[in-house]
């Protein structure tokens, strides 16, 4: 016990004698605060996503019917996302995620968009069939090829995916 005091005090004289200006102290402090700032503002590690297909239960539950598209990447014809004039929507961890149409973005096939935006995620289509200016916002009957990019929010890309997409009534 005699030696833990003899030390606290050791360590209670060894601070007073670190005399700084305020300068030095203000600099010191900017740097910590630039440090700690630094760290908060790094992105976390990249989670990829893999979305799962929106069956028929989660179809009715969210009606998803009417004219839009539906993505289809890979060689599997289900559907990861549907993609209608307002909104589309995506399954990601056993839960239907909505996005909202960005209405500056590039119109596609059955007036559905290049670019929705939703809280965790932004999600950009494109149709590769479909030329810019070309049968953008007509009904467009057929599997045509498109790829799915899904953004986190630091602009990273945490899936990627190609395939079918057949536009019309869903």
């Amino acid at each position: 016990m005699h030696r833990f005091a003899l030390l606290a005090s050791l360590a209670f004289l060894s601070g007073c004698g670190d005399d700084l200006s305020d300068t030095e102290r203000e600099a010191r402090n900017r740097a910590a605060a630039d440090q700690v700032r630094a760290l908060n503002d790094a992105p976390p590690p990249l989670v990829e996503i893999v979305p799962e297909p929106l069956l028929l239960p989660e179809i009715e539950a969210n009606d998803l019917y009417g004219d839009g598209c539906a993505y289809a990447p890979g060689t599997s014809m289900g559907t990861r996302v549907i993609a209608r004039e307002a909104d589309a929507f995506m399954k990601i961890d056993d839960r239907v995620v909505r996005f909202a149409a960005d209405p500056g973005s590039r119109e596609l096939p059955d007036n559905s968009r290049s670019l929705y935006n939703g809280r965790e995620y932004s999600l950009r289509l494109t149709i590769d069939d479909v030329e810019p200016g070309e049968e953008a916002g007509a009904n467009t009957e057929g599997v045509m090829s498109g790829t799915v990019y899904l953004r986190d929010r630091w602009d990273r890309v945490v899936y990627q995916g190609s395939g079918a997409v057949n536009c019309g009534n869903l």
